[in-house]
């Protein structure tokens, strides 16, 4: 089955979370949940798309000197989940970087 991996950027919004779930060999592997919130333009409205997020393993290790609001990049692809009934739509992380942004500097005359 082919995913299509895509890039985001936006900032954190929350807690990083981190536990631990059982595999199907029945090891263990940690993991990280992080919400995502990314703004979109769509004709002259901007929207806001909140991103549930998921990172295993040892990658996790990239989160530790991230904190709610700071900007990232993230690089992964969608996967659909069902639990109890309900579907979810997470985004499972391959890749993560924080990204400094660019402040604007705005000349005004006085």
């Amino acid at each position: 089955m082919d995913r299509e991996m895509i890039n985001i950027n936006g900032n954190i919004v929350g807690k990083i979370k981190r536990s631990e779930i059982q595999t199907k060999n029945n090891g263990m592997v940690e993991v990280a949940n992080f919400t995502v919130i990314r703004k979109i333009k769509e004709n002259e409205s901007k929207k806001r798309e909140y991103i549930y997020c998921n990172l295993f393993g040892d990658k996790i290790s990239e989160l530790e000197n991230l904190v709610d609001g700071d900007y990232i990049h993230i690089f992964g692809y969608f996967k659909n989940v069902e639990k109890k009934g309900k579907k979810y739509k997470n985004f499972i992380v391959k890749h993560i970087n924080k990204l400094e942004k660019e402040e604007k500097i705005e000349n005004k005359e006085d």
